[in-house]
């Protein structure tokens, strides 16, 4: 727990409110498009997600009716 001032008050910053953040900052920079890969990669790790992506290759008119 790290203890951090807030105003005139202290608390006690729980790792459930560490990770709370961190995940809010990860749905942030998924919203943005942009954030790099590396960004996004690194943000999801700090919430212990394994980020996998796939890239799907559109070829015109003919991906748009499938």
């Amino acid at each position: 727990m790290t203890i951090t001032a807030q105003g005139t008050h202290l608390y006690q910053k729980s790792e459930f409110t560490s990770l709370g953040e961190r995940l809010i900052r990860f749905g942030q920079a998924l919203q943005n498009p942009e954030t790099t890969v590396g960004q996004l990669t690194a943000l999801a790790s700090s919430c212990g997600i394994a980020l996998k992506l796939r890239t799907v290759a559109e070829s015109g008119e003919g991906a748009a009716r499938e």
